[in-house]
């Protein structure tokens, strides 16, 4: 199936960190991709107002804000809404339009926040700026226009977003130029190496092969789990967590395996893999987020696991192949993971690319963009709530 013969049936929402210069996450996006786009030959069709509100119906937006500012896509619906945690994303058309800045000047007087994506400096938006409490600009834009962009929105006293960041070059010419946020996945940089695991690592990665076998021998998986102090704490505190919400607290590791579950133990695993990078709760959320999308949308468990590792691989830059043998991954899951091959190889791949800002990959392998976006929405509250169990303390 060609992409061209692949409609998509419905907004394909990216979900996006918008972070400082030190990497902290201050907000969210949410928007389809054709928003950073003006109009010309080679623009997708931007989202429906209707289509917008269908799939907002569908998501936990509080979920998907983690505690922090939402910078949702603006429809009407939004635009005339109350929530604070909300603020409206305007497009550069509909920042051209009277009855926008009405609604724009309606939000302000209420004190609700309202921004605007690809802010060109037009007369339309200069008008608005006041009323605005970020602007987006594009990082395709040359290092003076970029700069005296900034500049502008500075003078009115509205913090700038660089758009579509996804290099730690842009990151860096971005903050340099004066951005006070950026938004975007930073791609991973670097040559993909092997070794570099501890003992502890190694034992995560025997774990994940234990799971991956049909039955799951149990009683090799909690000897396993005894054995490393971090995987028999991370258990414990896990099942005794808010996630599963049990009456009476487990002492049992062995009780504690079973009650988890395969699935969650390589959550588990994989942040003990993660550990040494200092994951944060955001990219933890990111990393089970993926692993869930990718089982959903290859309706295949490995999906999972494939989905876990290649965050590994992205977090760590371990050389896929050399990670799969570690962890004992059959061929039909090594292939997915280190070729994209198979089903489970293209939802990763699909799942992969939403992330970092092109659902279009995946009309490539023959899967509606759109599926992708419900998968990963539909993947975040789990994750968020399991991330949060997973890095609590006490």
């Amino acid at each position: 199936m060609s992409e061209r013969s692949l409609v998509t049936s419905g907004a394909a929402l990216v979900h996006q960190p918008v972070t400082d210069a030190e990497g902290r996450v201050a907000a969210y996006t949410l928007h389809d991709i054709a928003l950073h786009q003006r109009p010309g030959p080679v623009a997708e069709p931007a989202a429906t107002e209707e289509s917008l509100d269908a799939e907002y119906d569908q998501t936990d937006l509080t979920s998907l804000a983690a505690g922090r500012p939402l910078l949702l896509q603006a429809t009407r619906r939004v635009l005339t809404g109350d929530d604070e945690s909300v603020v409206a994303y305007l497009s550069a058309e509909q920042a051209e339009s009277p009855q926008v800045a009405a609604l724009v000047s309606s939000r302000h007087a209420r004190n609700l926040r309202t921004s605007m994506t690809g802010f060109t400096g037009t007369e339309a938006e200069v008008v608005l700026l006041p009323r605005l409490t970020v602007v987006g600009i594009d990082t395709a834009a040359p290092d003076n226009r970029l700069g005296e962009l900034i500049d502008l929105a500075h003078s009115l006293d509205v913090k700038v977003i660089a758009e579509r960041v996804r290099t730690v070059e842009g990151h860096r010419r971005a903050f340099g130029l004066g951005a006070d946020l950026v938004e975007g996945r930073l791609l991973p940089a670097g040559e993909p190496e092997r070794g570099g695991l501890s003992a502890s690592d190694i034992s995560c990665l025997e774990l994940l092969a234990l799971l991956t076998e049909e039955p799951v021998d149990y009683d090799a998986v909690t000897g396993l789990v005894a054995a490393d102090p971090n995987l028999a704490v991370g258990v414990l505190h896990l099942v005794n967590s808010a996630v599963f919400a049990l009456p009476q607290p487990v002492d049992s590791v062995r009780r504690a395996v079973v009650l988890v579950g395969p699935r969650l133990l390589r959550a588990l695993a994989t942040t003990s893999l993660n550990q040494s990078t200092r994951t944060s709760t955001d990219e933890l959320w990111h990393v089970l987020a993926r692993a869930t999308a990718c089982w959903n949308l290859a309706g295949d468990d490995i999906g999972y696991t494939v989905g876990l590792l290649s965050a590994v691989v992205d977090q760590r830059r371990v050389d896929p192949a050399w990670l799969a043998r570690m962890a004992g991954m059959s061929d039909s899951a090594t292939e997915a993971l280190v070729r994209l091959k198979g089903p489970v190889g293209a939802a990763l791949a699909s799942v992969r690319a939403h992330e970092y800002g092109d659902p279009r990959v995946a009309l490539g392998f023959g899967i509606d963009p759109h599926q992708v976006s419900r998968a990963w929405l539909d993947a975040l509250p789990e994750a968020r709530g399991i991330a949060a169990a997973l890095t609590a303390e006490g």
